[in-house]
This record gives structure tokens, C-alpha cells and sequence, in this order.
């Protein structure tokens, strides 16, 4: 079985862009360490209210009022086979902070334009992608981060280092156990794997849309309910000396498997950001003026490879929950009895 990453807390609670009270919500990445302050500065948490609810998904600061995300975090439909969005009032975008509690100094910013990929909703489970405007510019430590711009260049690095350490950083804070009993309320991240597109492509029955995901795992690492719409990033090694590190926005989380997460067997998949870069600029131009956007020209200071020991997550047990997140049956046909559930929490 697939497991979509959004969590779902069937709690109502009190938000409010002056005071971030979201303490309850335990919507984490399996494995991973927590990120130090200012490390991962496009990493952005949304929280979407539905029929008394409130779900947890991840998103990625492209320009300084540009978010990407999943398209299945934004779906109003509890149908597997329907996509109707949430309303833009529905969701909240924080940014600037590690720590979702009250106490983490995060800044709300609103939402005034959602625009999910038109093959979303469909078929199968392709274009699991989506953007957000912000009313205003985040504020600073929150930077953009560029788009994954050649994808030959990655699956190269994939290819050149399968089952080895690859240039994959994927953060969230989703859950952080692979039988998701386990979180933290600090932003994780843990480095992982590359897949190539046809072991990816045999394992989870993708043949003919490879190029529209990319796939990665590691022994006891990788993403969970929660960390939908999250970032998954690569460094262009020949920028590394850039201002940015050649740090780059590659992949988008989308599904893993429903009985566990990071099951190595089953590698996590994601939206992959090239296939959809040009999608994504014309959606942008499209709001604010032809010819406006401009890829982010941001400094990164941090190795964000670097993985050191941090204190392990708190134990606690998870509210209940439900998949958020569009499926189309027949896909499931397609992946042999494997249902698939998208990684919201």
C-alpha cells in the first residue's frame, strides 16, 4: 500500500496570523536530524483548515511570495478520484522558522492565489503539484530557493550513484518513525538515496510518466505523513562555490508506502520539478505580469548535507487522522493491490 504525507488532526483549533497556536498539531521525516536555525530557509510549513480539521503539509519558498506544494494537501474532496481545491482563506503558509510551536517565532503569511497543475485529480497520479501567492513578501530569515533547472544533470547523478549517498536533502515536519508514532515540533532532515527511473519504475509500476517523478530512499530514512508538498533538494556540484551552494528545488513530496515509511524496498516518490518548471513560471506570469519572474538570487551559508547527531524526537501519541489527498482507482488497479495514500497528515 502508498502512503500520502499529510496530516490530519481532527481537532478544531484556534489559528490566527498574530498568535501561531498550533502547539497541539503533531503532524515528521523517519531518521533525520533536527535542522539548525537559518539552514534550510525555503522550508515553509502550510496549515489547512477542512470541515472542522486542520491538515499539515510542507511547501518550498520559490520567490519571496511563491510557494510550491502538493497538489493533494490543497484538496477539499475527501473523493480518491476528485479534485476540488480549498478555498485560499482555508490555508495558512509560515515561514522563518524551524519550530511550529507557539514559541517559534514563525511569521503567517495569507494566501491570495491557489493554483494546482490541471493533470492533478485525473488519471493517475501525475502533475502532484500546486502554488500558492502570498499576499506579501516573507520576511526575512525566509529566502527562496532556485528551481531544478537540467533535469539530465541529476538523473546522471543518480544513475553514476545508485544505492550510494547521493546530493538528496528531504525536510519536513512530519512524522518520525516508520510506524508514525513518533514526532517533533523542530523541522527534520536527513539525507537520501536517488533511484533510477526504472528500478523506480518496476518497483511502484510508474512505466511511461518516469520522467515526471523522482525517486529516493535509504535504510531507515525518508519522508512520512506530514511532509507532503515538502522539498526535496540536490546540489549542482559545478555551483557549489555559488552564493546559493547550487543548492536546488529537484523534487516535490508526493507518496510512499501505506504500511510503513522509509520501506527501502518501496522507494518514497516525488514530484519532479523540472518536468514542471515551465508550468510553474508561465502560472507565475500569469498573476503577476508576463515576463516578471526572475529565479531567486538567495545566499545559503549552511552545508545542509552535514548530518549530526541531534536529540532524538519526543515520543508521542499521534491524534487521529485521515488520507488526506486525491487517488485515482484505477492506478490502483495499475500498482497490483497496492493502495495508494498520499503523505498528508
Amino acid at each position: 500500500m502508498i502512503l500520502t504525507k499529510v496530516i490530519t488532526i481532527s481537532a478544531i483549533i484556534s489559528l490566527s496570523l498574530s498568535a501561531y497556536a498550533n502547539d497541539a498539531i503533531t503532524p515528521y521525516v523517519v531518521g533525520g536530524v533536527d535542522s539548525k536555525s537559518l539552514e534550510l530557509p525555503w522550508q515553509v510549513y502550510l496549515e489547512i483548515n477542512k470541515n472542522g480539521a486542520t491538515y499539515a503539509c510542507g511547501g518550498t519558498l520559490i520567490t519571496d511570495d511563491w510557494v510550491v506544494t502538493a497538489a493533494h494537501c490543497l484538496n477539499e474532496s475527501d473523493s480518491r478520484t476528485v479534485f476540488s481545491p480549498v478555498n485560499i482563506n482555508q490555508v495558512t503558509v509560515y515561514s522563518g522558522g524551524i519550530d511550529r510551536t507557539s514559541s517559534g517565532n514563525m511569521s503567517g503569511n495569507v494566501v491570495t492565489e491557489l493554483i494546482a497543475h490541471p493533470d492533478y485529480g485525473r488519471v493517475d497520479v501525475i502533475g502532484d503539484i500546486a502554488l500558492l501567492k502570498l499576499s506579501l513578501p516573507v520576511s526575512l530569515p525566509a529566502l527562496p530557493i532556485k528551481l531544478m533547472d537540467d533535469d539530465s544533470q541529476i538523473d546522471a547523478d543518480i544513475e553514476f550513484n545508485a544505492g550510494t549517498s547521493n546530493n538528496l536533502v528531504v525536510s519536513g515536519w512530519g512524522r518520525t518513525s516508520a510506524d508514525r508514532t513518533q514526532t517533533t515540533n523542530i523541522l527534520q532532515k536527513t539525507v537520501v538515496n536517488g533511484v533510477d527511473d526504472d528500478t523506480c519504475a518496476l518497483n511502484w509500476r510508474l512505466f511511461g510518466v518516469e520522467s515526471k517523478f523522482i525517486c529516493a530512499n535509504a535504510y531507515d530514512r525518508g519522508s512520512c505523513n506530514g511532509d507532503s508538498g515538502g522539498p526535496l533538494i540536490w546540489q549542482n556540484k559545478s555551483a557549489r562555490s555559488d552564493n546559493d551552494r547550487g543548492y536546488r528545488l529537484a523534487g516535490v513530496v508526493s507518496f510512499g508506502l501505506l504500511d510503513q515509511c522509509a520501506d527501502y524496498q518501496y522507494p518514497d516518490v516525488y514530484t519532479e520539478v523540472n518536468h514542471y518548471s515551465a508550468w510553474i513560471k508561465a502560472k507565475i506570469e500569469e498573476v503577476d505580469m508576463p515576463g516578471t519572474y526572475q529565479s531567486p538570487d538567495s545566499s545559503f551559508t549552511q552545508d545542509i548535507f552535514l548530518m549530526e547527531e541531534s536529540t532524538p524526537p519526543s515520543e508521542s501519541t499521534p491524534p487521529s487522522e485521515s488520507s488526506g489527498g486525491g487517488i485515482s482507482y484505477s492506478f490502483v488497479v495499475l500498482l497490483a493491490g497496492f493502495l495508494l495514500h498520499r503523505r498528508k497528515n
